[in-house]
């Protein structure tokens, strides 16, 4: 297990780290709003379900760095389920989304209910340790941000709203950036504070981009849905 010292994170770290939640909290909210009842209800269930994995792991990882910067405890889980949990919950999310491109068109699906998942998957993380396997799980964060951002790019383009293509673009490629941060900075030699500190001004970039971009869409009741997609 990697051991962390309190020195390497401050309090004002701590409470930086949750503006990106919130950001993606608030993203979150307005997709769940707008597109819960346009989707298939599997769909619908993934995407309320990935939004609050990945919620739940960085509000998670944020206490975990108060906690240590005021020397109560190192409580390691917080830190260990991260990857594992938001890489997860980006897939769920994306699974969600990207039935978007395929409208009533859509196959038959068995209607599966992945909210077990948000008792199982952190279980599961702390269990797998990210050092056996991180690559693992910065793949699977790669792969649920791509399918994310092309389900989203897909309905700005649909509204001929080029401006949130953009802001999804953006969001996507810093959200890989962050997500490879780890080892980039393990063979760069970058010092905990200074990666952590670099990690925090690319997640706010993501997700501040998301939540503009999907607020732009929102702002419009994404028009290209006219009617409900059958269940």
């Amino acid at each position: 297990m990697t051991e962390h010292y309190a020195e390497d994170y401050s309090l004002f770290m701590g409470i930086v780290d949750l503006v990106p939640v919130i950001l993606f909290a608030l993203a979150g909210c307005i997709l769940i709003k707008e597109l819960f009842n346009k989707l298939k209800k599997p769909f619908a269930v993934m995407l309320c379900s990935g939004v609050t994995l990945s919620l739940t792991a960085g509000v998670f990882k944020a206490i975990w760095k108060i906690l240590l910067s005021l020397n109560v405890c190192d409580f390691y889980p917080f830190d260990v389920m991260f990857m594992p949990t938001q890489s997860l919950g980006f897939v769920l999310m994306g699974i969600g989304l990207l039935s978007l491109l395929f409208e009533k068109k859509q196959a038959s699906v068995a209607n599966v209910n992945a909210l077990p998942l948000l008792l199982f998957l952190p279980t599961l993380a702390v269990a797998a340790r990210p050092e056996n396997g991180s690559m693992v799980f910065i793949a699977l964060l790669v792969i649920g941000e791509l399918m994310i951002a092309t389900s989203l790019s897909y309905l700005a383009i649909k509204n001929k709203n080029w401006l949130c293509l953009v802001l999804f673009i953006v969001s996507c490629v810093a959200l890989i950036v962050m997500g490879a941060m780890k080892p980039i900075s393990e063979k760069s030699g970058m010092n905990v504070t200074t990666a952590n500190w670099v990690e925090e001004a690319i997640n706010i970039i993501a997700q501040g981009t998301l939540l503009v971009g999907a607020y732009l869409l929102g702002k419009k009741g994404f028009l290209a849905f006219k009617e409900p997609i059958e269940s």
